[in-house]
This record gives C-alpha cells, sequence and structure tokens, in this order.
C-alpha cells in the first residue's frame, strides 16, 4: 500500500516507534569509564563517555537531533496525507 493512502494515525505510531528508536540508539543513558595503567609513575590515564543503551558512545546533541528529525518527517508526512471523510 502506497505511503499516501495510509492514514495520518499510521504515520503517528511509525513516527512514535522511530523516535523510541532513536532514543535506544542515541540517548546517553549510561557513563563508561576506562583506565590504561602504565609502569611509570604518573603516566597512567583514565577517561569516560556517554554511551546508549545498546552500548554506542553518543552525545546529548545526536540524541536531540536524531529525535527533531524524527518528528520533523513525522510531520511533513502526515501533513502530506489526504484526510479521511467520515462518510
Amino acid at each position: 500500500m502506497p505511503l499516501r493512502h495510509r492514514s495520518r494515525v499510521a504515520t503517528l505510531g511509525l513516527g512514535i516507534l522511530a523516535a523510541v528508536i532513536a532514543t535506544v540508539t542515541f540517548a546517553p543513558i549510561l557513563t563508561v569509564g576506562w583506565c590504561a595503567d602504565a609502569d611509570e609513575t604518573g603516566t597512567s590515564t583514565c577517561g569516560t563517555y556517554q554511551a546508549s543503551l545498546i552500548g554506542i558512545e553518543t552525545n546529548i546533541w545526536l540524541w536531540v537531533v536524531a529525535v527533531a528529525a524524527v518528528v520533523i518527517a513525522t510531520a511533513v508526512l502526515a501533513r502530506r496525507l489526504p484526510h479521511r471523510s467520515s462518510e
């Protein structure tokens, strides 16, 4: 079935699903830390980064842009669909 024949409700449902997937993929939920020990005193190093639920390195801006893109795409697609009459 072509997209133009789908209802707005289905389009909005797919948009919500895409926003949830973008959140699981890009939301910085976990803080991951690492350390590299060295033999010489004072040369060891440690660091941290933010990761999503699936473990990829991310940040707040990547998540915000991904969700904003989903919201904009969903709004554009929903506006382009014809109204369904209740006749």
